[in-house]
């Protein structure tokens, strides 16, 4: 079974352009439901093109977007981006919204990869059969661990600030940590990460949001993984205190691999771990 992708446009809640490609089976007698790929911070879509065509041969279609301001959705340079996290929440939840308009009659699964998990709560999940969050947790760096420990204080309060002046974006390609982000997404993410309770210490009222999800949830993290810490997983676990959860933890000789780490298991090097982490999905389609 192939994959047939299509390219489109929809528009953000504030009225600028979000790129989505809707991955789908070639045989579409044999679509059985619907999965929204919601990626990491500074993670282009793109990279989830191996793991959409993974779900579209067990029978599924699947929607990948780029955050406004950033990868195909990007229409300015990175330092005239006026997007916050909170705007990409947004976003999350339009294309949510979006694809449960245009997959209405099949089951509707989200995949939420880091921040991806993050930004479930901001969404209408009454609308999704069930939830994945993949490496994701809060970002309170003293809940770092391993040399996260040393490096989390040093660029929440050193380096992300003074670079993000000097270049009026973060530049994290060049200095091989992360990647290029709006200079907003950054410091409103550094702000959270001194706190700890995150965002909930600034915005207490997103409690609520979080609360509020009630559906299956499996929250899947790797104990190689050195940019989500364990702590920092049970934190945001903790978050979706009335949600059906499911939390796995998998050492990843457990899968037969020797390295996963935080961006592993979107890689296709790593698709033979893929049937484990997503059986939940795709044994049952319906997920209840």
């Amino acid at each position: 079974m192939g994959t047939e992708r299509r390219d489109y446009e929809i528009t953000a809640e504030n009225g600028q352009p979000l790129n989505a490609t809707r991955h789908a089976p070639t045989d579409t007698g044999t679509v059985r439901g619907a999965v929204i790929l919601v990626p990491a911070m500074a993670t282009p879509a793109r990279h989830y093109y191996p793991l959409a065509d993974w779900f579209t041969q067990q029978g599924y279609v699947v929607h990948t977007f780029d955050y406004q301001g950033y990868g195909a959705s990007a229409r300015t340079p990175l330092a005239e981006v006026e997007a916050d996290i909170l705007t990409w929440a947004d976003d999350a939840a339009v294309m949510l919204d979006h694809v449960a308009e245009t997959e209405h009659s099949v089951p509707l699964h989200w995949v939420g990869h880091s921040l991806g998990g993050q930004l479930l709560a901001f969404t209408d999940h009454s609308k999704l059969t069930q939830a994945t969050i993949l490496c994701s947790g809060t970002g309170y760096w003293k809940l770092s661990e391993g040399r996260n420990r040393v490096l989390a204080p040093a660029l929440w309060y050193a380096i992300a600030p003074t670079t993000t002046r000097i270049r009026g974006y973060f530049p994290g390609k060049r200095l091989r940590i992360l990647g290029d982000l709006p200079a907003p997404v950054m410091r409103q993410w550094a702000y959270w990460c001194k706190r700890p309770n995150y965002m909930l210490d600034i915005h207490p009222e997103f409690a609520d949001s979080f609360a509020s999800l009630t559906i299956p949830l499996t929250s899947i993290s790797f104990t190689d993984d050195e940019t989500m810490s364990a702590p920092a997983t049970r934190q945001l676990e903790s978050w979706y205190v009335n949600a059906q959860l499911e939390p796995r933890r998998y050492e990843p000789s457990q899968l037969g691999a020797t390295r996963i780490t935080h961006m592993g298991p979107i890689k296709y090097r790593n698709a033979h771990i893929w049937p484990e982490l997503f059986g939940h999905i795709t044994a049952g389609g319906s997920g209840n």
